[in-house]
């Protein structure tokens, strides 16, 4: 019951670390307690306990964790589904100029939206950009580079190319990208990582996908599938 009473509140608004601390207590006491009033021996630390099973844990849940990581679905959905109805309300309130992954906290915002503005950094991780026609993906600032850590471009920004899309380094035939620009903006080790990005400037618009890094690898998963959202 512990373990599932609280998932709406949680996907909801941050919680407080002291009432997820007494979560964690009532969890502990009805797993090591034996005695009614009377505190059981601790055998195992609670880190090991919300270890996966696979791991040699038990798999509970890590609440502070698990009420991030439900607000971080509302964060995604606020960035792949930006007209919303609520998305709609949250953007002319709090970011009307900007975009969710850029903004700042605001004035006076609500215990809802600071909760979600909170989760943004569960996306930043591993968040990337699929290219299509490339016409919605900045080059300098969005992280669209596959199989590396930030997925942001390293090369350093050509004067006056600040918000450069991606769309003007393909070909408008959609034969793929411009070799010469390519080889004028940047460094020779991301001249190859972004010629081997296979673009459909002709069939799709970009999308969102999320990179897992695991054991020292990239995989790539579609968000859909990482964060469960229908």
């Amino acid at each position: 019951m512990a373990n599932s009473l609280h998932t709406y509140v949680m996907s909801m608004f941050k919680i407080p670390a002291r009432f997820c601390n007494d979560l964690r207590a009532l969890v502990s006491q009805f797993w090591w307690g034996h005695e009614e009033r009377k505190r059981g021996i601790y055998w195992v630390p609670w880190r090991k306990l919300t270890q996966p099973k696979a791991m040699g844990g038990m798999g509970f849940r890590d609440f502070a964790l698990f009420n991030l990581a439900l607000l971080g679905k509302q964060a995604w959905r606020l960035v792949t589904n930006p007209e919303s109805l609520w998305a709609h309300i949250l953007r002319t309130k709090y970011y009307p100029n900007g975009d969710f992954m850029t903004t700042g906290l605001g004035c006076n915002p609500s215990y809802a939206w600071q909760g979600i503005f909170k989760a943004r950094s569960v996306l930043v991780g591993g968040l990337r950009r699929k290219i299509g026609d490339g016409l919605s993906t900045r080059v300098w600032t969005d992280a669209w580079i596959p199989h590396t850590q930030s997925g942001r471009v390293l090369s350093p920004c050509s004067p006056g190319r600040e918000n450069m899309l991606v769309a003007e380094l393909l070909m408008e035939s959609g034969g793929g990208w411009k070799s010469d620009e390519l080889a004028a903006l940047f460094l020779p080790f991301e001249q190859s990582r972004i010629a081997n990005i296979r673009a459909s400037p002709n069939s799709s618009h970009d999308e969102w996908y999320w990179q897992l890094k695991k054991d020292g690898s990239y995989t790539v998963k579609s968000a859909r599938a990482c964060w469960g959202v229908v």
